[in-house]
């Protein structure tokens, strides 16, 4: 009897077994028979679920390779150079003034446009405006590329802003750099304390200038701060060897000029100014067909000989007008050398290029120190240099150094201009020869020639590209063949930095 009990519950036991083996097998099935009928995608590819007591990793898209949460960041150009660089991908660290600035599309350089009329100037922030000092820091340097053939505004200048003040056209806070214009990289050097001696240590900016002519362009690759010249060199070769290939040289431009012909008028309207019906002490101002521009407005009438005159200095006065080409006239004014410094004189024929603003208070930038000019890209200039000396210069086109420079010399006269007023009288022809009379007698004689485009590709106006200037006695003092005296009439007098005075001003047509 128990043994049949036993076999009974063995047999239970096995049915048991059977029905869980039975409920497991009906939700994964683990063959495809071979004749079964092909169901839907989803079906048909569905993966087997894994055991219930195996724990197995989610797939991913990601390369099997481990990735780096925190990569590193490709090191700065001269990371190991201790110098205060600006970052020109944040306009936050400059300011443009009469143009536009952007970054290039590959990020390298800072473009600058100069707007419609020429352009102005640019003011960089260092340290985000906190700046440096320049005890520490004492080297500026910073990598350029100008426009083919073209200048720069504000007179070729850098101008300091410290703490002692600026952008200060005194002297001492400003300084002369030759831009080259011919379309490649340059790498500009300056030690501050040779260059601004006056601007003190602690500065916050530099203003440089922008691209004189409309559309003109001035590239900055980068600027800094720098404690060696020999660290500037370092920063500078690395700079070249990461972006060497993309700093070309560009091709001379292919220009198509058109002439551009200004307002004119058909002749010189009478002018007699002898001011004595202003009052000594008050500012200089437009007066009888003569337009004033201020730059500091520092001018103002003087007292120096019994007599009231037009004392100029930072600030100009010009003829209202430019005057068509052929017109002959005369134009005398008497002038004396009150104080020295920077540039004080006249000009006349000059264009509408290079100065639609007549501001001749600034140095054309033409030239270094001590040889500044009126402002101007054209026109005949007499700059008067301490007691009988006399600079007579005319812009030229320079070949060779492809920019706009002057063709200049310097002349005793018989008579000392700072002791006491002397009378200039101007004589054109109008179509061949300027003689210019000093005290009634000949000084100089300009004869031009050769009416049509200048080699200048920024300069679209007509221009006497030959040009012979000689002395009172006929001995040639100076000659070029690419000058730009303008075939248009006109008279300027102005001062910078340097007190000239005028009075008993005529003009008349001849």
């Amino acid at each position: 009897m128990k043994k049949i009990i036993s076999i009974l519950i063995a047999l239970a036991i096995l049915v048991c077994l059977a029905a869980c083996s039975k409920a497991g097998s009906d939700s994964v099935p683990t063959e495809v028979p071979q004749n079964a009928t092909e169901g839907p995608a989803e079906t048909k590819t569905q993966e087997p679920a894994a055991p219930t007591d195996v724990v197995t990793e989610a797939p991913t898209e990601a390369p099997t390779e481990e990735s780096d949460p925190t990569p590193t960041k490709e090191p700065e150009i001269g990371a190991e150079i201790d110098a205060i660089m600006i970052d020109l991908t944040e306009d936050t660290n400059y300011i443009v003034y009469g143009g536009e600035a952007e970054m290039d599309r590959g990020g390298i350089w800072l473009s600058i446009i100069s707007g419609a009329g020429g352009g102005d100037n640019i003011v960089f922030s260092f340290d985000e405006g906190a700046g440096f000092d320049a005890a520490e820091y004492p080297y500026i340097a910073f990598k350029y590329r100008l426009g083919y053939g073209e200048g720069v505004k504000g007179a070729n200048h850098l101008y300091s802003i410290t703490s002692v003040g600026g952008p200060s056209p005194n002297h001492g806070l400003n300084y002369h750099l030759d831009y080259i214009g011919d379309r490649d990289w340059h790498t500009a050097v300056i030690e501050l304390e040779t260059a601004f001696p006056e601007a003190g240590t602690e500065w916050t900016a530099l203003r440089t200038p922008t691209a004189d002519n409309p559309g003109g362009e001035l590239a900055y690759a980068w600027i800094g701060a720098f404690k060696s010249a020999e660290d500037v060199e370092k920063f500078d070769a690395a700079f070249n060897e990461k972006y060497g290939d993309k700093l070309v040289k560009a091709e001379k431009p292919q220009i198509e000029k058109k002439q551009s012909v200004p307002d004119l008028a058909d002749a010189f309207d009478d002018v007699l100014i002898d001011f004595e019906d202003k009052d000594e002490g008050t500012n200089v101002s437009a007066v009888d067909f003569m337009k004033y521009v201020g730059g500091l407005n520092n001018s103002v009438y003087v007292d120096r000989d019994g007599g009231i005159a037009a004392q100029m200095q930072f600030d100009s006065l010009s003829y209202w007008d430019i005057v068509k080409s052929g017109v002959a006239y005369t134009a005398s004014f008497d002038v004396m050398n009150y104080s020295g410094g920077l540039f004080g004189g006249f000009i006349f024929n000059w264009g509408d290029e290079g100065n639609t603003s007549r501001n001749f208070f600034e140095d054309n930038g033409l030239q270094q120190p001590p040889g500044l000019m009126c402002s101007g890209a054209s026109g005949c200039g007499f700059s008067f240099a301490g007691g009988n000396k006399v600079i007579v210069y005319v812009p030229v086109w320079d070949d060779e150094a492809i920019k706009l420079t002057v063709a200049s010399v310097e002349i005793e006269a018989p008579v000392d201009f700072d002791a006491g007023y002397n009378t200039f009288r101007i004589e054109d022809n109008g179509n061949s020869k300027v003689e210019v009379f000093l005290n009634d007698a000949l000084f100089v004689t300009i004869e031009y020639s050769g009416e049509g485009f200048n080699e200048a590709p920024t300069m679209m106006e007509y221009y006497y590209n030959n040009i012979r200037i000689t002395g009172s006695d006929g001995t040639e003092l100076l000659k070029s063949d690419k000058a730009l005296f303008s075939i248009y009439k006109s008279i300027a007098f102005a001062g910078r930095a340097h007190k000239v005075c005028f009075d008993n001003i005529s003009i008349s047509n001849k």
